[in-house]
């Protein structure tokens, strides 16, 4: 039946197009639907009514012309785009549900940033042979990108620091940490997670698994993570460049021109806080490499790269869990 709907709500909209004079419009119409279907495959999506399944059509074509304009800039790009798992959600609905980083008024971009230059060594811990890099998660369709933030360099930092591999718990966070101020699927902020994990500690992946959406605390979790005494706070690129040196550090990002994000360089972007990611490294020509929390096919396995310098406002309130 759906199968069926979905066919005459394509037949319907190339029939609508049989009615331009234009010829080509027609071609494109038709090269824009099997786009489409091929993408819904790839990505299994699926709508509950034939009314969704129009909107999301437009939508997905609206963002198609925006990927073409694009490419069609005469502008020189270091980056490219794609029609990912994000192509059906346009950009209000996409900052919405993945944008909603609870960011304190403390958090101010230094704009001494600016004239930031990196000047240190290549750091890369993803491919750092002393430790064993734990896979890209993805959060959903939940607000929840500071615990992954969180989590991600609790992770990582305990494998660097203290040689002790965990796959932890963002759903403890979700669901406990709220007396932090933090919101659960509606946002959050690292340094509270923090706050809560050296006060209650963190379960384990395994014993509080992630379902993306908000639930009751499980109080009588065990939470054999107990190794966060506090956190610090970095408020420029140099200290951030130093500090990297050492282990990954959780950091505010503008997130806003990275939904259809495939490879490259990105350097395009304004400073308007609203997603937690992690650095996890640094090129010598001072490119950042962020780890996200979209998923392994999103981006470059899952990750990005951002110019260096000051960009998506990366060194306005990075911070990083003290590990004991």
């Amino acid at each position: 039946m759906e199968k069926t709907l979905l066919a005459v709500g394509l037949m319907m909209l190339l029939g609508a197009s049989l009615y331009l004079n234009n010829t080509q419009e027609v071609s494109d119409e038709i090269d824009t639907a099997n786009l489409y279907t091929n993408w819904k495959l790839k990505y299994n999506k699926r709508y509950t009514n034939q009314r969704d399944e129009m909107y999301r059509y437009k939508v997905f074509t609206d963002n198609l012309n925006y990927i073409r304009a694009f490419y069609e800039s005469p502008e020189e790009t270091t980056y490219t785009l794609e029609l990912n798992q994000f192509a059906d959600m346009s950009q209000q609905e996409f900052a919405q549900t993945y944008l909603s980083l609870r960011v304190p008024k403390t958090a101010k971009i230094n704009s001494a940033n600016d004239n930031f230059q990196y000047k240190g060594a290549e750091v890369d811990w993803t491919t750092d042979k002393k430790i064993k890099y734990p896979a890209v998660k993805n959060q959903g369709s939940c607000g929840s990108c500071w615990a992954f933030s969180a989590v991600g360099t609790l992770e990582i930092n305990a494998d660097i620091e203290l040689n002790k591999r965990f796959d932890l718990s963002e759903q403890d966070l979700v669901d406990c940490s709220g007396p932090y101020d933090n919101q659960g699927c509606n946002g959050g902020w690292m340094d509270s997670a923090y706050e809560y994990v050296a006060d209650h500690g963190l379960a384990e992946a395994k014993d509080y698994p992630y379902t993306a959406k908000d639930g009751v605390c499980k109080t009588s979790v065990k939470r054999q993570f107990t190794y966060v005494t506090g956190f610090y706070d970095i408020d420029s690129c140099s200290e951030l460049a130093d500090a990297i040196q050492e282990r990954t550090i959780a950091v505010a990002v503008d997130a806003n021109p990275w939904q259809f994000y495939r490879s490259g360089v990105l350097s395009k972007c304004t400073k308007n806080l609203n997603h937690g990611v992690v650095l996890v490294g640094v090129s010598a020509d001072g490119v950042w490499k962020i780890r996200n929390s979209w998923g392994a096919t999103w981006g470059e396995a899952g990750h990005i790269r951002l110019a260096g310098g000051d960009t998506c406002g990366i060194c306005a309130a990075p911070s990083f869990p003290v590990l004991e």
